[in-house]
């Protein structure tokens, strides 16, 4: 069996939104051959099953998601308009649009949401790359923090606010992870 789902299939950016198939223009551009890409399937069917040995009978396998669309399917994010927000290494903010392709103003992607028996929806999601881990990098490596429950206070101290007694008004930090900024190179 090599399948793949439309969401897996969709990040990778070399299947069509509308056909929901593997670009061939993406696909020629690239010098990829069709033929080692997996078929693209629903999120939400038989794909086969695991072979008995291995659990003592025959589980099905009828189920497949990317990370976060899986995410906002376990939100029940089933409704246009509906959204969920992930924080980890990265911070991902996923909103269905349904049914109908949604083209951003604001630099989001536009991807598949899932598609479940015949109901196909799509989404906008919002990607910042480092969340999580920026906060991990100023409390291992830059020893800024001692846990990452100081980070709120160490923004409020170095943000231009009035809250602050301490804070120097005249400077301002910016802080920019921007080794992952490659990132929105590629798209």
């Amino acid at each position: 069996m090599h399948v793949t789902d439309v969401t897996n299939a969709s990040r990778t950016l070399l299947m069509n939104l509308k056909s929901l198939d593997w670009d061939e223009e993406m696909l020629k551009l690239l010098e990829i051959p069709r033929s080692m890409l997996p078929e693209i399937r629903s999120s939400s069917e038989p794909y086969d099953s695991c072979d008995p040995a291995l659990f003592g009978s025959t589980i099905p396998i009828s189920g497949m998601a990317g990370d976060q669309q899986a995410a906002l399917i376990g939100q029940s994010c089933f409704q246009k308009g509906m959204a969920k927000n992930t924080y980890g290494t990265g911070c991902f903010l996923l909103m269905n649009v349904g049914g109908e392709i949604v083209h951003s103003r604001n630099n989001l992607i536009t991807t598949v949401a899932y598609q479940i028996g015949k109901e196909l929806a799509y989404a906008l999601e919002g990607s910042v790359f480092i969340a999580g881990a920026a906060v991990q990098w100023l409390r291992d490596q830059m020893k800024l923090i001692r846990s990452a429950s100081e980070v709120e206070a160490l923004a409020h101290f170095l943000l231009p606010s009035t809250n602050h007694p301490t804070q120097n008004h005249s400077q301002k930090i910016d802080f920019r992870p921007t080794v992952v900024s490659f990132s929105k190179m590629l798209r």
